[in-house]
């Protein structure tokens, strides 16, 4: 290895790093939510240090984590806390920290479902006082239009009635929605008249789906 690229090599992983795992020097408050001990501790190069305390998702790479608390260390205050549903991937680039939330959503190769960034928040320092800034991926994976045509289809044909099938049909007029197309739009709206009033979990799915477009719409 030549020493330019050890350079650039090193300045990379300076600039962009997931988390050290064996540089733990201090605790996370005590709260409610989780333990003390910190999984995982963020180096920012402004000098502060950010501690996670909380659950990390196994045989998953880069890490995630669910159901977590962040602290700067020595404050006796947490950031804030995800809870167990929510999926996480973290990284520092320079001197911010940054959580981005992950969503299994219909954006794969034929329609098959992947993890998507949702939402990417950065955590800063602002004249010593941490600052928060939350953005929507607008770069999340679009449908073509020939994949708009067939997710149409697949609700015109669609027979009344509720099961896995039209949920999924659901995220796929979510991202037909967030792709620029008004019918997928309007029939995304139109769900519950086209396949009867939702209960359990089909309803929490779609109000959450609901919920996610009025904040892409928002922002």
């Amino acid at each position: 290895m030549n020493r330019y690229y050890f350079f650039l090599t090193l300045l990379a992983a300076t600039n962009f790093i997931y988390g050290q795992t064996n540089k733990i020097f201090c605790d996370c408050p005590k709260t409610q939510y989780t333990g003390t001990k910190p999984d995982t501790s963020f180096y920012l190069t402004n000098g502060n240090a950010i501690v996670l305390c909380g659950y990390r998702n196994p045989d998953i790479e880069p890490v995630t984590f669910s159901e977590f608390i962040l602290a700067v260390c020595g404050h006796d205050t947490i950031i804030g806390f995800r809870e167990a549903e929510v999926i996480c991937r973290l990284k520092t680039i320079k001197d911010s920290l940054l959580i981005e939330e992950l969503k299994y959503l219909p954006v794969g190769e034929n329609f098959a479902y992947d993890q998507a960034v949702w939402t990417i928040e950065r955590i800063y320092f602002s004249k010593n006082k941490i600052d928060r800034k939350l953005s929507i991926n607008k770069g999340i994976h679009k449908y073509a239009d020939s994949e708009i045509q067939s997710v149409l289809k697949e609700f015109e044909t669609s027979e009344y009635g509720m099961n896995d099938k039209n949920m999924e049909l659901a995220h796929k007029l979510f991202i037909a929605t967030i792709s620029g197309d008004k019918t997928a739009r309007k029939y995304f709206q139109e769900f519950e008249n086209k396949f009867g009033t939702l209960n359990g979990a089909f309803a929490e799915e779609y109000e959450e789906l609901v919920a996610i477009l009025s904040l892409w719409d928002s922002n």
